[in-house]
C-alpha cells in the first residue's frame, strides 16, 4: 500500500477547494478510514483477509463512511458524509496504482464481485521512493493554502 504520508498528501490537494477546516479534517479523515477498519479487523477481530478485503471497496467505503459520520454534529452530517466518502474513495484511488503481486490491491465491487484491481504501478516495497515527490507536492498545498489566505496564523 502507499504509506500514509502518501496517502495524505493526495488528500491535502483536493481539500485546498474546501473551505470549512472541519469539512477538511473529515476529509483528510476519510483517506484513512479503510486502513484502519481493515487493520482494525484483521488485528482485533482476528478475521482473514477475506473480510477485511470489503474495506477497500466502493460499497465498503460507503458503508464506513456512514458509520462514522454519525459521530458528526448533526448539522454536518451530509456534508461530512460526502467527505469521508471522497477521502475513503481517494484512497482506493492511491492503492489502485500499486502492484499487489497479481491479486489485486482493491476490490471495488464487492458484494457483486469479488475480482481484485490494480494498475502494478508502484512497487509496495519501494514506497519509500515516492517521499521526495510527496514533499514537494505538500509544499506546493500548504504554499497555495498560505497564498489564498486559508491558514490560521
Amino acid at each position: 500500500m502507499p504509506d500514509l504520508f502518501t496517502h495524505y498528501v493526495a488528500v491535502r490537494a483536493p481539500a485546498l477547494f474546501v473551505r470549512d477546516r472541519r469539512l477538511v479534517a473529515l476529509l483528510v479523515f476519510g483517506t484513512f478510514i479503510p486502513d484502519l477498519a481493515s487493520k482494525g479487523l484483521y488485528w482485533v477481530l482476528q478475521c482473514g483477509e477475506t473480510y477485511s478485503a470489503a474495506t477497500h471497496s466502493i460499497l465498503g467505503v460507503l458503508l464506513l463512511s456512514y458509520l462514522a459520520c454519525l459521530f458528526v454534529d448533526e448539522k454536518l452530517r451530509s456534508r461530512g458524509f460526502a467527505m469521508l466518502s471522497a477521502g475513503g474513495l481517494i484512497h482506493i484511488a492511491m492503492d489502485l496504482i500499486k502492484d499487489n503481486l497479481g491479486t489485486g490491491a482493491v476490490h471495488p465491487f464487492i458484494p457483486f464481485n469479488s475480482m481484485g484491481l490494480e494498475l502494478g504501478w508502484i512497487d509496495p516495497e519501494n514506497v519509500v521512493y515516492l517521499i521526495p515527490f510527496d514533499a514537494v507536492v505538500l509544499a506546493i498545498v500548504l504554499g497555495l493554502e498560505r497564498r489564498l489566505g486559508r491558514v490560521r496564523q
